[in-house]
């Protein structure tokens, strides 16, 4: 790809990234429902056609806003694992749990009004027909998540259910984190980082020990 080429690229996923920041401001203020096409096409100063050319009708715009933000997470947890793997001279599962918890508390904390979104509007994705795509997102995150604990030796992770693990691992997190979106809590997310981490590692290493002792 030449420099003008890539150029041309990296303009446009800024200016569609501009426009699902403009929407999610939308969203936030006025609604989902509430929310027209129109209004979007006013806070991004893109025309409808723009919009429809780049996203689609409204369904479509709000599940890119949904997996942008999915992404936006896995490309946290990514940054952590390898600055985990490079600092770390024998990185173990501990460390891995910890840090998916650090990724998600930073993530959230540094995006709520995203984070509220990804909460509440997982049916987007549903409506606007992006379901196949959505699931190859999250294939692509759990495959990067077995190669770094591959990478690591750690065997114990590709032996426990990834769903099982993910609800040990984030449940108290985003529990916590939707009564504070809410306003519900007052003390901020962050504030409870290296505890919910504690409580992680705890979980999964009782399942672990539990594991060894049964089998």
């Amino acid at each position: 790809m030449g420099s003008s080429q890539k150029k041309i690229t990296d303009k446009t996923r800024q200016k569609q990234r501009d426009a699902l920041i403009a929407a999610l401001q939308c969203f936030t203020e006025h609604g989902f429902e509430a929310t027209t096409i129109e209004m979007i096409r006013d806070a991004s100063g893109m025309s409808v056609g723009s919009l429809y050319h780049h996203f689609g009708n409204k369904e479509k715009i709000a599940s890119a806003l949904f997996r942008e933000g999915m992404r936006g997470y896995a490309r946290i947890v990514k940054q952590y694992a390898t600055d985990l793997m490079a600092n770390s001279p024998e990185p173990g599962l501990e460390q891995g749990i910890k840090m998916l918890v650090y990724a998600n508390v930073d993530w959230i904390s540094g995006n709520p009004d995203w984070a509220r979104f990804v909460f509440h509007h997982r049916f987007t994705v549903t409506q606007s027909g992006d379901e196949g795509a959505f699931r190859g997102d999250i294939s692509d995150f759990r495959k990067m998540l077995s190669s770094w604990a591959r990478f690591m030796g750690v065997a114990e992770f590709d032996s426990l259910d990834i769903n099982f693990v993910s609800s040990l691992i984030t449940g108290p997190t985003h529990n916590y984190a939707r009564q504070w979106l809410a306003g519900r809590v007052k003390t901020p997310l962050s504030e409870h980082r290296e505890a919910f981490a504690e409580a992680a590692w705890a979980a999964v290493q009782g399942v672990l020990i539990k594991g060894s002792s049964t089998s």
